[in-house]
């Protein structure tokens, strides 16, 4: 008697243990996972913040984060690539509210802006407007200080150095301005970037951005750099329409153009795209797909194609 009510209340004790599936704790496991990363990151920056300043934070005023991504891209004629980049920040509510402390990998600034914006971290371009792909690997740790902020402006500085040798430190001033309009809204960003091996460079970019209903949005967004590497002005053109499909899905599609001032003025490559992004798990797991074509003058415009595939991940509290 004894032993059957022993069996009948172990049987009955975790009702949904018993019933979960393999998916379900797969399921479990993962979203354990993401929160155990995310609470300790969390926990982390507090312990810095309340070191420097004897003083706790309220969990909604933390936004420390990290981001990590790994893409695969197969160019025509060319080896699979495949990479992946992750970003720290650190958010110190009570040392100070105007200051961001990030660990990620060194950007190419001006080599992003001239790239196909629906698709990351596929063949990009340079400073002086030719086509390369990526292959060196750096991390920077930096400091951004919000010199202001507001609804339609912000202005910081960036004091960044890179983490392996020989250091590279870097001084960024970055400003954005909005005009908001009830036909169109109007962006205008300027940065002005110095590193202390590569030298002086500059972004300016105009861009117009329209909300044409709750599906469709378009955009455009003219660029204009300049380096002390090449000492030339390259020009991009980039006209990209989202469209939201719902259920956190999106398609976006892509064309650009770039034009060289060497001496004259001239465009050498022109790209387009379509991409797929979707939640894939929970709020946190984001897929892509890519697919496009580069037209590079150095080929006589022939098409290049590629496809990608990308992962991104977020952990946040």
């Amino acid at each position: 008697m004894i032993l059957t009510s022993k069996l009948a209340f172990s049987s009955t004790a975790h009702p949904n243990t018993a019933q979960m599936s393999n998916i379900d704790i797969i399921n479990n496991d993962l979203q354990a996972g993401n929160q155990f990363i995310a609470t300790k990151w969390d926990q982390l920056n507090r312990s810095v913040d309340m070191f420097f300043t004897n003083q706790g934070s309220l969990t909604s005023e933390n936004k420390s984060s990290i981001f990590a991504y790994t893409s695969f891209t197969k160019s025509e004629g060319a080896k699979l690539i495949t990479q992946y980049d992750f970003q720290l920040k650190f958010d110190l509510p009570n040392t100070t509210k105007k200051l961001k402390i990030v660990i990620e990998k060194q950007q190419d600034e001006i080599s992003d802006v001239l790239s196909d914006n629906a698709v990351s971290n596929n063949k990009t371009i340079t400073k002086d407007g030719k086509n390369f792909t990526k292959t060196e690997t750096h991390y920077n740790a930096g400091v951004n200080y919000f010199l202001s902020q507001s609804k339609y402006f912000s202005s910081f500085l960036h004091f960044g150095i890179r983490l392996d040798l020989p250091l590279n430190p870097s001084l960024k001033l970055n400003m954005e301005k909005v005009f908001k309009t009830d036909y169109v809204n109007i962006g205008l960003l300027q940065k002005f970037i110095l590193y202390r091996q590569e030298g002086f460079q500059e972004i300016s970019q105009l861009s117009f951005n329209k909300k044409l209903n709750n599906i469709f949005q378009v955009d455009l967004i003219n660029s204009l750099v300049w380096s002390d590497e090449t000492d030339i002005f390259v020009l991009r053109n980039n006209f990209v329409l989202s469209q939201d499909l719902g259920n956190e899905k999106s398609l976006s599609y892509s064309i650009g153009a770039n034009a060289r001032f060497s001496p004259t003025f001239f465009y050498d490559s022109y790209d387009t795209s379509i991409s797929y992004r979707q939640l894939l798990y929970n709020t946190w797991l984001y897929g892509t797909l890519a697919v496009g074509a580069n037209f590079p003058k150095t080929d006589h415009f022939k098409d290049e194609k590629f496809v990608q595939i990308r992962i991104d991940v977020f952990f946040k509290k």
